[in-house]
């Protein structure tokens, strides 16, 4: 596992606490965390992923992303084709959407 930087791509602040938080990342391997912090990334607590999107690099040994939260470390878990982890990571990146506060 290691640590990747999330660079905050938009954040939008609606009336009330809630912030919809667009990350991008480069992925370097099947299993990856992204921790972020209320002074880089605006938000201080997680409410839920509402999507992963893989922009760059997919290929048969990268097809599919997925993440999962704890606190505010976003873990993103890559596989292949055949559902094993993911072992290239040329070009590989991502965009998370977080909603939180």
């Amino acid at each position: 596992m290691g640590a990747i930087t999330g660079t905050v791509a938009k954040l939008t602040e609606f009336g009330g606490e809630y912030k919809i938080l667009s990350l991008t990342a480069t992925v370097a391997a099947a299993s990856d965390t992204i921790t972020l912090t209320l002074a880089d990334h605006g938000i201080s607590e997680i409410a839920a992923i509402v999507g992963l999107v893989i922009t760059g690099g997919q290929d048969a040994a990268f097809t599919a992303a997925s993440a999962s939260y704890s606190g505010l470390v976003i873990t993103v878990v890559s596989v292949e084709e055949d559902g094993t982890a993911a072992t290239d990571f040329t070009g590989t990146t991502i965009a998370v959407t977080v909603l939180g506060k």
